[in-house]
């Protein structure tokens, strides 16, 4: 159906299972073809797809973020939705938090002001009883993965130039995540970052993009980590 309606508006009932022009104005490259192909609401739906809470978790919050992971899967027609997904899965870290650190709250243990503890002592808490570490986190596993590829590769390079060679080969048993390749605090970062972009919703704003996927995800390892997997 061509075209005829302003996404910045209440959707026209027509039009309502049409994407948002927006979300269609990507690419995604087809290893299996070997070209890039215009991205589809089934690639869309995969991104999301994947990231789930383990069965521990308890079903309120599951439930919530449920809502989050659909405000993202329907963004692909509503784009406004991303900021709206984003918002949502941090209140649902937040519910999740309040939750999880209920007895440590009640006792004292976490420093706040107001009648209930916000996102940042919370995840200030859980960061420095270690309820939530590094390696929990895709981003941060991937990272030493990259350092580690980048480092053999620079040795490579300079052993190269020292021996005047003309090519030189390795495979991928050279390349071996060390502790100097994951030295990087992602979770302390997250504790100043995560509050921030919630008040920020918070307090309303008019910015629009559609990099939520990766706060989604963030989200869904925190609460993993918060709550004991059934065995």
């Amino acid at each position: 159906m061509e075209q005829s309606f302003d996404p910045e508006k209440l959707r026209p009932a027509a039009y309502v299972c049409e994407p948002d022009p927006r979300s269609t104005s990507y690419v995604r490259f087809d290893p299996t073809t070997g070209v890039y192909r215009r991205i589809e609401l089934a690639d869309h739906h995969e991104m999301v797809a994947r990231l789930i809470l383990h069965e521990g978790v308890p079903e309120d919050i599951v439930h919530q973020f449920e809502t989050a992971r659909n405000l993202y899967l329907y963004a692909w027609f509503i784009y406004r939705f991303y900021i709206v997904a984003e918002r949502h899965a941090l209140a649902c870290l937040e519910l999740a938090l309040r939750d999880r650190l209920k007895a440590e709250t009640s006792s004292g243990k976490i420093h706040y002001r107001g009648k209930h503890p916000t996102l940042r002592p919370l995840l200030e808490y859980a960061a420095q009883q270690k309820l939530i570490k590094n390696e929990g986190f895709e981003i941060w596993r991937n990272r030493g993965e990259i350092n580690s590829r980048t480092r053999v590769e620079i040795e490579k390079l300079r052993e190269m130039e020292e021996k005047k060679l003309e090519e030189i080969t390795w495979d991928e048993s050279d390349i071996q995540v060390t502790a100097e390749d994951l030295n990087w605090d992602f979770v302390s970062g997250l504790v100043d970052y995560l509050p921030r972009v919630r008040n920020r919703h918070a307090h309303g704003g008019t910015e629009l993009h559609n990099l939520t996927l990766s706060s989604i995800q963030v989200v869904s390892e925190i609460i993993n980590q918060l709550y004991q997997r059934p065995e």
